[in-house]
């Protein structure tokens, strides 16, 4: 299993006591044959969190999430549901008891081709062991909500990409699970779908656990408040889409020879970045302290003509000076800023934070996890068991 580099401290969402873990995974690992799927995947999640899980292709998503739906055994590591421990070796009982508690939309949207929409909606909720009256109002709801009422007597192998994955959501809210773990969930939506989706799965996450797997960079932010990104099996990142997203702008500010202030940050960490105006440019000496103030991990000048990191748009900067200041990770410089420049008797005009490109970071941080094996800085995780439990 792949060994994590130090933990970066907790935030108050980490706190077990405030937001008791529902979800536990410890080193699941999947080897088929010769090769390793996945390997050590370890984490940590609540009720309350919508979770991204990215990745290119073959990095090891969809097993990942096989495993924790219980419909691919692992064949290292173990995964904790409120507890309850689950590994290769579960009874059909045991993953019976699993699958109750957790809704699974796979990717490609299996549906019975030879049924209506109603008809496979009422055998998925038969299977779970709904009552009728229960039964009828949910999948009423559902199917309302979802859209798709209008085609409840439409056999499955007549409807269009969108509306089967639409109908293939359905199934899996059918028993109302505590977690839903959704394969592409957008695949096949025209523009409006997807909005009303990702409205939907927001809506689900404030009183389930989801874990969604997508392509669809864009649509991070909006539905998700982590992200877990995965690459030749091994989970690399763990925080929020923020905390990604600043990985495009803190490249910049302390990549190499462009870092002039701060040290200790290679070109890999996922730091805060704020542009700050202040009200007269600052000398070296007075940089340099500024550079040496709780939360601030490095600072570089920007001149006039540099670009903005998220709109492309030039500064123009005719009295002053601009800075970009990458801050360590959970712990606020602004403060410390604000303190230094009132004993300085200088005037802080502005401090915005810079919104990095998702996107962009996201290239960045699957070529560097490539070229580099060991797994990126990470949130705090449960402690892992004495034991790993494999078959």
């Amino acid at each position: 299993m792949a060994t994590r580099s130090a933990a970066a401290p907790a935030r108050a969402s980490d706190d077990p006591s405030a937001s008791p873990a529902l979800l536990v995974s410890r080193g699941l690992g999947r080897q088929f044959g010769q090769q390793q799927a996945v390997t050590g995947l370890t984490f940590t999640a609540s009720r309350g969190e919508v979770i991204g899980l990215l990745g290119p292709n073959g990095a090891g998503k969809t097993t990942s999430l096989r495993m924790l739906a219980g419909t691919l055994a692992a064949t290292q590591g173990q995964l904790e549901l409120e507890g309850e421990a689950f590994d290769g070796r579960a009874s059909q009982r045991q993953l019976n008891r699993l699958k109750r508690r957790i809704g699974y939309l796979p990717e490609g949207a299996p549906l019975w081709p030879q049924l209506t929409v109603r008809e496979s909606l009422e055998c998925v909720a038969g299977l779970h062991g709904l009552s009728r009256k229960v039964r009828n109002d949910r999948l009423a709801a559902l199917m309302d909500r979802l859209d798709i009422t209008p085609f409840a007597n439409q056999l499955c192998a007549v409807l269009s990409k969108g509306y089967r994955r639409r109908v293939a959501l359905a199934m899996a809210l059918t028993h109302d699970p505590d977690i839903l773990l959704l394969d592409e969930p957008t695949d096949g939506l025209d523009p409006l779908q997807k909005d009303s989706v990702r409205a939907f799965i927001r809506e689900l996450g404030r009183e389930r656990l989801i874990i969604v797997s997508t392509h669809l960079l864009e649509e991070v932010p909006r539905i998700c408040d982590r992200v877990l990104v995965m690459a030749n099996g091994q989970l690399g990142f763990d925080d929020t889409p923020e905390a990604l997203a600043a990985t495009s702008v803190s490249e910049g500010i302390l990549g190499g020879s462009r870092s002039r202030y701060g040290a200790g940050y290679g070109a890999s960490s996922s730091l805060p970045v704020w542009r700050v105006t202040l009200s007269r440019a600052l000398s070296e000496r007075e940089l340099a302290s500024v550079s040496r103030l709780p939360g601030v991990a490095a600072i570089t000048p920007v001149k006039p003509g540099d670009a903005m990191a998220r709109d492309k748009s030039p500064l123009v900067v005719s009295t002053g000076a601009v800075l970009r200041l990458a801050g360590r990770l959970h712990q606020d410089p602004r403060p410390a800023l604000a303190r230094w420049c009132s004993y300085m008797e200088i005037r802080l005009d502005e401090c915005v934070h810079e919104r990095g490109d998702i996107e962009v970071a996201f290239r960045q941080l699957v070529a560097r996890m490539a070229e580099q094996p060991s797994p990126l800085p990470m949130r705090k995780q449960t402690p892992r068991a004495d034991q790993e439990v494999s078959s």
